[in-house]
């Protein structure tokens, strides 16, 4: 029979043992416990983080798809790429998950916040880890309703690769994530909003529980205090994500409003997601259709201007004389004119600058047959660009060339402007005539600028941001090579610069030769050649004209 010391030990000493052992195990278990519910603590915060992220990702690249297929879509108004649906602002304004439409979207250029319009975006409610839905702010030159081109300069707004967001976002630690400059200001800001926090009141009010405005997904309301809380940057100034600057009267694009990426807390809990003008505009050019349309605008342009000197007092094919150029700087002062048609003006003696959609000078000078009671905003002139008796543009072809006309230049040679004493059917000299690549014997050049060029560090090296500094009163900030020295000589015989894009040049250049056949440079070939089809024919669809070869 074995012999064991514990069988032996007295009573008492037994039970002593095992108290002691109970001491050694019990607070072993109690750690472990502990740590285990630490644990899964900190796994559930990581659960619900990675939520968030993923809503915010989702959410995030959702705007973006909007932003580059907005044209696609027939339904909607001022069909270009770049615009961003407005916020989910609640019952007595929309439905559930969509967008404010028309006059509820608060004015033009007016930023505006709400819930993520979800189902205009073809998304399921997006939430984070705290199961509340998204919020949202999108900048007012971004927002798809009231937007776009009119006849007033403060309700007037151009979407293009140089329109601005109206954001900027900090963090606690007084880095600038958004809005170092103008040029990278966010054009709008998700949310995830996280649990109520004290003083947070997220009850539903009782008269959305009708089925005609139940807000069953989301729940809570549309205050956006009661879900987004003020933070303190690195200076203790306070940012608050709940409210948005008041707008200038008339609202201005330099109306900015600041949002803060803070540190989580007590009383801070918001998550944040911001898109940059870069992001939306990165992703357009990647379409593979897009640069054919900006080449169409081009072309379309110069077609129509070539048909302008058809279309003269003394008649084609004697008299060949072409419009006035604009002012390359169209005022100092207000950032919107640049968006009005009728601003681009041509004037008497300017040669070479930015293209002109108003001729009424140049009509006066060649008795030009293009009609001048046709109405632009309801306005009477002469307007090349537009349903003329010459040059008929489709509707959307004009609202390409509304959100785009201030990227086009133009210059005209001494002996096609329409001041030209002898007949333009002689023959042209150095002076009397332009040059492409310094060769050739052109009536007048249309000019594209490219997207603004960025240092190796990937900062801007054209700003176009404001008129007041003369951002875009700066020829050089458009064009580039030779192209800013000659509009700015203006001497009516300059020598103008076509080539391939790269890093440091990205114009395109469309010519009219001296009888007024439309020509584009050739990469392949190196010269400038003959538009494929018919050079000066009516404009047709866009996406007939494809890239010049």
């Amino acid at each position: 029979m074995r012999s064991s010391a514990w069988i032996h030990l007295p009573a008492r000493q037994r039970g002593a043992a095992l108290l002691i052992l109970l001491a050694l195990i019990i607070p072993v278990l109690i750690y472990a416990v502990v740590a285990g519910l630490h644990r899964s603590a900190g796994d559930l915060a990581r659960a619900r983080d990675q939520k968030t992220y993923a809503a915010l990702a989702q959410a995030k690249e959702a705007l973006i798809a909007y932003a580059v297929t907005y044209m696609d879509d027939p339904t909607h108004a001022n069909r270009v790429p770049g615009y961003l649906p407005c916020p989910d602002r609640g019952p007595g304004i929309n439905a559930e998950g969509m967008a404010a439409g028309s006059g509820s979207c608060v004015s033009s250029l007016v930023s505006v916040m709400g819930r993520l319009p979800w189902k205009a975006l073809g998304l399921d409610a997006l939430t984070d880890g705290s199961r509340e839905c998204l919020w949202y702010a999108v900048s007012g030159t971004y927002k798809n309703t009231p937007n776009g081109v009119s006849g007033s300069t403060t309700t007037s707004n151009m979407m293009n690769w140089d329109t601005n967001g109206q954001f900027t976002v900090v963090d606690s630690n007084g880095n600038t994530l958004a809005g170092s400059s103008a040029d990278n200001q966010a054009v709008a800001v998700i949310f995830a909003p996280g649990s109520a926090l004290a003083g947070q009141d997220r009850t539903t009010p009782a008269g959305w529980l009708a089925p005609t405005n139940l807000v069953p997904s989301c729940g809570g309301n549309y205050t956006a205090a009661a879900y987004l809380e003020s933070g303190k940057d690195i200076n203790n100034n306070i940012i608050n994500n709940s409210t948005l600057v008041t707008p200038s009267s008339p609202p201005k694009v330099t109306d900015t409003s600041p949002f803060i990426a803070g540190t989580r807390s007590d009383t801070f809990n918001d998550q944040l997601v911001y898109i940059t003008r870069a992001d939306i505009w990165n992703a357009i050019k990647k379409r593979s259709d897009f640069n054919n349309y900006l080449r169409s605008l081009t072309r379309l342009a110069a077609e129509c201007t070539a048909m302008y000197g058809q279309n003269n007092g003394n008649g084609y094919p004697n008299d060949k004389r072409l419009p006035w150029a604009s002012n390359v700087s169209l005022s100092t002062t207000s950032v919107p004119t640049y968006a009005v048609n009728a601003n681009y003006n041509d004037t008497n003696g300017v040669t070479a600058g930015r293209l002109s959609f108003k001729v009424n000078t140049s009509r006066g000078n060649t008795s030009n047959n293009i009609s001048s009671s046709i109405s632009d905003y309801g306005t009477n002139s002469a307007y090349i660009f537009t349903n003329s008796s010459y040059c008929s543009y489709t509707a959307d072809q004009k609202i390409w060339y509304e959100n785009w006309k201030d990227q086009l230049f133009y210059a005209v040679a001494n002996k096609y402007n329409p001041n030209a004493n002898d007949s333009p059917m002689d023959s042209c000299t150095g002076s009397t005539c332009l040059k492409v690549n310094g060769a050739g014997t052109y009536a007048a050049v249309v000019i594209f600028a490219g997207d603004k060029l960025t240092n190796a560090a990937g900062q801007v090296t054209q700003p176009r941001n404001t008129a007041a500094n003369s951002d875009k009163g700066k020829i050089a900030n458009y064009v580039e090579g030779s192209n800013p020295t000659s509009i700015l000589a203006d001497t009516g015989g300059d020598n103008y610069q076509a080539a391939a894009a790269s890093s440091t040049f990205n114009d395109i250049v469309y010519a009219i030769d001296t009888g007024l056949a439309v020509k584009c440079f050739s990469a392949s070939s190196g010269t400038m050649i003959t538009v494929p089809g018919a050079a000066v024919a009516p404009p047709g669809d866009p996406a007939a004209y494809g890239a010049c070869p």
